[in-house]
């Protein structure tokens, strides 16, 4: 292992991924440079929620990551010894709509960072938040580091651009330049556009009352739930390492939509009972005849891969990377913050 960390620049400070690794840094005493988007205002709930909003080792500053001259000016300002880009376009379905922006948002922007740091701090490590969209649809059961790569959806494409350009620039300059393919990694911190947290606050509003029911998309859709600061937790490990390489995060269990939300209404005390199939199914509150689950075919993807569940062998071989949390224990984690949370909203 290498020394210890000193300064940090990491891009998409506001999301969920970014607030995370940002308290994980502050906390093991490493200054803290994280950036958002220009034209809008810091959405900072979550780092306001983590504690660290005021924090005396953490600066937020505005950065276009699709702007190279801005991306080269503020690595040579801040000369980090680590940059963790976070940031991007992070919804699949977003990406069917401005396939052009997504390229650009989150393929462009890494080429960018890279060359920042080629230029102004090349002994500095870099990190990559990659994605299992990468792999697409493949034929084996569990994916790994060694998976041929096929994404499917321009979603892919960009995080498959991002993903080679690190390779490429590792083998070609000697960056210190590594890719976390991250797998689906959820927490009571996500944004409401993704399902897992759209449906434990549904969960939650429909235990007090609040709402009836939640209109889902492709139940059978398969992924790979972890615990989003687990994740975190060994991006800062790779970071870390003398040498740098790609790392499948992964909890090696696949669940469906369907699990999720079941387990999301148990953790309130709600069971459900299935009935019908496809656009026609429904999740009955058990005893009752109370619908609490409908399809929207609105919400199907275009296309979607059926079954993305990683083998995180090398992470834990290599990293330590442990999933702390199974499918029941994220959902109820995630119910009872959202729980909390509306009940805050009425106190």
């Amino acid at each position: 292992m290498s020394a210890p960390l000193q300064r940090a620049l990491v891009t998409g400070i506001s999301g969920q991924d970014g607030a995370l690794l940002a308290a994980q840094l502050l906390a093991a005493g490493v200054e803290v440079v994280g950036t958002h988007r220009p034209g809008r205002a810091l959405d900072a709930w979550r780092l306001d929620g983590l504690g660290i909003a005021a924090h005396p080792r953490l600066r937020v500053a505005v950065l276009d990551t699709t702007d190279a001259a801005a991306c080269a000016a503020m690595v040579e300002e801040i000369a980090p010894d680590a940059l963790f880009h976070l940031a991007g376009q992070s919804r699949v379905a977003e990406s069917f709509r401005d396939p052009r922006g997504s390229l650009a948002a989150n393929g462009e922007s890494t080429v960018n960072l890279l060359e920042a740091l080629r230029a102004h701090a090349p002994a500095a490590r870099f990190v990559l938040a990659a994605s299992a969209e990468i792999f697409g649809s493949p034929q084996q059961v569990l994916q790994d580091e060694a998976t041929p790569l096929a994404a499917r959806t321009p979603y892919g494409v960009s995080k498959l651009l991002a993903h080679a350009a690190v390779g490429a620039w590792r083998a070609s300059y000697g960056l210190h330049a590594s890719s976390a393919i991250l797998f689906n990694h959820e927490s009571e911190w996500r944004d409401e556009a993704f399902v897992t947290r759209k449906i434990s606050r549904a969960v939650a509003r429909i235990a007090l009352g609040r709402a009836r029911e939640v209109q889902l998309g492709n139940l059978d859709a398969r992924r790979d739930f972890g615990y989003a600061p687990d994740h975190v937790a060994a991006m800062r490990a790779i970071a870390v390492r003398d040498t740098p390489g790609d790392y499948v995060l992964a909890t090696g269990v696949g669940s469906s939509i369907r699990d999720f939300a079941a387990a999301a209404f148990a953790a309130a005390g709600l069971a459900l009972d299935w009935f019908g199939e496809g656009a026609d199914e429904v999740g009955v509150e058990h005893g009752s005849d109370r619908v609490r689950v409908r399809v929207d075919a609105a919400l199907f993807r275009p296309v979607d891969a059926p079954l993305l569940v990683g083998d995180a062998s090398k992470a834990r071989r290599e990293l330590g990377f442990t999933p702390s949390l199974d499918l029941a224990g994220l959902a109820r984690r995630m119910v009872e913050a959202d729980l909390a949370r509306e009940r805050a909203l009425s106190a």
